[in-house]
């Protein structure tokens, strides 16, 4: 009764804003959305609808109007049908809106759109599991460069292993989700990307075997990674499909996770997953040989296709030249082109917390900004600017403007740590005025950007 309580003016707004009752010949819900067949669209109040607390989006698919709720779907749908009297209908697949839509807008400016989505619906859920394991790791990390616990300390080690939790596991966060964005059972999913990072194969790392001696096997550590989860959770949703068409319902729950599971094992640890770790390795040096080679440009263009690695957990492969950084330098020169560009998502992030007509999205706004200014992007990145393809353009100029300055001072930074502001005495070093001078210059350009773009959240 509490929950039908809580959503109770939220269903009858809703309600009102599509026309009325006698306005829906048909109402259903998927994952996510509110799916209303409505008789006149002309009934339908789009704007106030979209404005309403608890309301995410609105899109019209055909005469079908989905609104987007998010988690709480389920619930907002059983009060509708309860207070208004409507019929209960069975859930919906999610892909419904390729049969409503018709045809997929494959222009230039439109063509990355179903990747940006794929990522954003995986990494969506687990956002709040990143974003407190990631604040968790800023405030430790900036407690501890001040002198205020020692690294030795029990309670520091405590802290970092809570906080590393989300990101070293997450090849099971993102498998799982995986799981139910390609329509495979999530539960075989998270097996698959558990696999990726059992100790037995993580201890392996860098051994090769002959498994049945015809398949080769080269072991790596996946932990934190993206990529290799994901392909291997959707090559096992193919599988799984397959499987469903040959074997008999009677024996289904046994054999078809059985061969998913075993066959996506070893097709992701044979093929996928390393590929996936070698792509991102080679866009690493890549980055690595324009910053050294190119200098400004190079700084530029580190900061612009930043945010493309973060999509695909390809930062991680950089982790390496850093340390190779800090072993013959002393100091690392990428770090503060990460930050240009973390700090131009966070920009854009306030940018929409302040403009945002939509409550949702201020909320999204205002506390994935803070987060990435002290350091951890995940939530923006695939909250809002993977969501918004102005948001995009205006972090890679805004990043690309600040990665400038950085590549033409070689600004320096100490060690690992969370930028722009989470661990900023690492920092403080003879570039540090150029380090600053750089971060603030990728925020206002984000900014103008955001504004000579036309950005609104509603469109």
């Amino acid at each position: 009764m509490a929950s039908k309580d809580k959503y109770a003016e939220l269903a009858d707004s809703i309600v009102d804003m599509v026309g009325g009752k006698d306005n829906i010949s048909y109402f259903t819900h998927c994952v996510t959305r509110l799916r209303f067949n409505v008789k006149d669209k002309g009934l339908v109040k789009t704007d106030e609808l979209e404005s309403l607390p608890g309301v995410i989006g609105k899109q019209w698919s055909g005469d079908q109007l989905q609104v987007i709720i998010g988690q709480q779907v389920g619930e907002v749908y059983s009060t509708i049908c309860d207070r208004s009297g409507l019929a209960r209908e069975d859930a919906v697949d999610e892909n419904l809106d390729a049969n409503l839509t018709g045809n997929r807008d494959f222009s230039p400016r439109h063509i990355f759109d179903p990747f940006f989505d794929t990522l954003s619906g995986i990494f969506a859920p687990f956002i709040p599991a990143i974003v407190s394991c990631g604040l968790l790791q800023g405030v430790l990390h900036s407690i501890q460069t001040f002198g205020w616990i020692s690294a030795d300390s029990v309670e520091y080690n405590f802290f970092y292993t809570c906080a590393n939790t989300a990101f070293y596991f997450m090849p099971i966060l993102i498998a799982f989700s995986a799981g139910k964005r390609f329509k495979c059972n999530p539960y075989v999913a998270a097996a698959l990307g558990a696999v990726l990072i059992h100790p037995t194969f993580v201890g392996m790392a860098g051994q090769s075997i002959q498994l049945f001696g015809i398949i080769p096997i080269t072991f790596a550590n996946y932990s934190s990674t993206v990529v290799p989860a994901i392909l291997t959770v959707y090559v096992a949703s193919w599988i799984e499909r397959a499987c469903r068409k040959v074997v008999p319902s009677m024996i289904d729950i046994i054999v078809t996770p059985f061969v998913t599971f075993l066959t996506a094992a070893i097709i992701g640890f044979s093929l996928l997953a390393p590929a996936g770790n070698f792509l991102g390795t080679f866009v690493a040096e890549g980055i690595l040989w324009l910053y050294t080679s190119l200098g400004p440009v190079g700084g530029a263009i580190c900061a612009a296709v930043y945010p493309f690695m973060l999509a695909t957990g390809m930062q991680v492969a950089m982790s390496p030249i850093t340390v190779q950084n800090l072993a013959t330098l002393g100091y690392d020169f990428i770090y503060p082109c990460t930050a240009a560009s973390n700090a131009a998502m966070a920009a854009c992030a306030l940018y929409i917390f302040f403009t945002a007509k939509n409550q949702n999205i201020k909320s999204i706004g205002s506390s994935t900004g803070v987060t990435a200014l002290i350091g951890v992007t995940e939530p923006v990145f695939f909250g809002l600017i993977a969501k918004y393809r102005k948001a995009m353009i205006a972090t890679m100029v805004g990043g690309a403007a600040g990665g400038v300055v950085m590549g033409m001072f070689t600004v320096q930074y100490l060690s690992f740590g969370f930028v722009p502001f989470g661990t900023l005495p690492l920092a403080m070093t003879e570039t540090f005025p150029y380090y600053m001078i750089g971060v603030f210059l990728a925020m206002i350009v984000a900014v103008i950007m955001m504004r000579v773009l036309k950005f609104s959240d509603e469109g």
